[in-house]
């Protein structure tokens, strides 16, 4: 099963695995994410985390609380991302997802809020 820490972990701070490589473990191809209330597909996705490295040194994220129960998965997280210019911009995040079979992540509906660091 994955976990969203471990999915963002990879995404911004693994230069080595390309994004497409990390959502192919982590997601599956027809997944879908809101983030405060804006849809976008795995492609949209991948086009919002490619954009992020870019950007970024990178990103530690600190897990506050999390459940799983048979095809649900919640969570509560702070990520604070380091961007290339040494500002650190931090929020907090609350997310609802929907697992598949093989344990990747289908579906995430998240509501997110900056942080004051």
């Amino acid at each position: 099963m994955s976990s969203i820490s471990q999915a963002l972990h990879e995404l911004l701070n693994d230069a080595d695995a390309s994004v497409d490589e990390v959502l192919s473990r982590h997601f599956t191809d027809d997944y879908r994410q809101s983030t405060n209330g804006e849809w976008v597909d795995r492609a949209g996705f991948a086009q919002q985390m490619t954009y992020l490295r870019s950007v970024t040194d990178g990103a530690e994220i600190e897990v506050v609380a999390e459940l799983v129960q048979g095809a649900s998965y919640a969570e509560r997280h702070i990520i604070r991302v380091t961007q290339r210019d040494g500002v650190i911009a931090a929020q907090e995040a609350y997310l609802f997802a929907q697992l598949a079979a093989d344990g990747r992540f289908s579906s995430l509906e998240e509501l997110t809020r900056p942080l004051a660091d």
